[in-house]
């Protein structure tokens, strides 16, 4: 039941390369289906390669941490400290369909939030595809502001990506 759910929130390590690689996989297939899959399987191997992962494994301003329920891997979360224009970005969080509705995309930012205070940051920036309504009104839901608008490219597929945040 996903009441009686044990939710444990970690950081990754190397070893789970290949479940971030799953659960990024599944959920951009379940998620977006307005995207020919070529194009996501294309964005998919060149951003995230075993090389690229190690890559934002040792970045010292992205962070990625991993959802567990029951000790079982099931949504990821990237962060990303931009100093340049002062702004903690979460750039990914993902939960397997399966999971959804236990809580832990909320689990999940939560932790983002507390990260981004420790860090000296006042708001917490996402961006969400446009098409994606389901991700874009939970988190207008949970108070995000979304006030930006710009074109994202996966494969030879452009969405507009809206960007948004949410002062913490």
């Amino acid at each position: 039941m996903k009441s009686q759910a044990e939710i444990t929130i970690r950081n990754w390590t190397r070893e789970d390369f290949s479940i971030v690689k799953n659960i990024l996989l599944v959920t951009w297939k379940n998620t977006y289906t307005f995207i020919p899959e070529k194009d996501i399987l294309s964005h998919f191997e060149k951003h995230y390669s075993e090389d690229r992962l190690i890559e934002i494994l040792n970045d010292p301003f992205s962070k990625g941490i991993i959802a567990e329920v029951n000790s079982v891997s099931a949504g990821w979360l990237k962060l990303f400290e931009d100093h340049i224009n002062k702004k903690f970005f979460v750039s990914s969080l993902y939960v397997l369909p399966e999971f959804q509705g236990f809580g832990l995309g909320k689990k999940l930012l939560n932790e983002a939030y507390r990260i981004a205070k420790e860090k000296q940051f006042s708001k917490v920036w996402l961006g969400v595809m446009k098409q994606n309504v389901k991700s874009l009104e939970w988190y207008q839901n949970l108070g995000f502001i979304f006030d930006e608008e710009e074109p994202f490219q996966m494969g030879s597929t452009q969405v507009m990506h809206l960007i948004g945040y949410k002062v913490i």
